[in-house]
């Protein structure tokens, strides 16, 4: 079957031209009734590049496979959850952040958080630390060594207060 260029609605395998009730809108609180995919599509499933707006604004713009996140693509999650202001750059399988990629989280003045970078690969969706070695990497002082520690811990502690909501 040919691909062509279009818009669907729905969630993961179950996809339509039509919207949950016909109508496209968001409700009061400000999500919308439906997931929508524009761009290329191949046997009623996203297939190729295209952007997936979910129901509640998070926003996925790249490849897909046979309907589901696989290539290259950008995750940003929506305003209303957890990890607001953070988006994910990189490869993807099967709906999972997946080979190399990186996490951007913004910015928040009123936390004092002032943003960064994480930068890796993913395997199923997590973080994989690589073995770290001395040979030709930088020597840290002490005082860069504990403000690395402390960077890093008050990056986790926000992760896991983030994750409480």
């Amino acid at each position: 079957m040919t691909s062509k260029i279009g818009i669907l609605y729905g969630r993961k395998d179950h996809w339509s031209e039509e919207p949950q009730g016909g109508v496209y809108e968001k409700d009061k609180r400000g999500y919308y009734n439906d997931h929508k995919y524009e761009g290329e599509i191949e046997n009623g499933k996203p297939n190729g590049n295209g952007t997936w707006t979910m129901g509640n604004g998070a926003i996925y713009v790249g490849q897909f496979v046979n309907g589901h996140r696989e290539g290259l693509g950008t995750f940003t999650w929506s305003e209303y959850g957890p990890k607001s202001g953070t988006s994910y750059e990189g490869e993807w399988l099967n709906n999972r952040q997946h080979g190399k990629g990186k996490m951007i989280y913004e910015s928040d003045i009123k936390d004092g958080f002032e943003g960064g970078v994480d930068e890796g690969n993913w395997i199923d969706g997590e973080m994989v630390i690589d073995e770290w070695s001395p040979e030709g990497g930088k020597d840290y002082t002490e005082e860069e060594l504990e403000e690395r520690v402390e960077y890093y811990e008050e990056k986790r502690k926000k992760y896991l207060a983030d994750k409480k909501d």
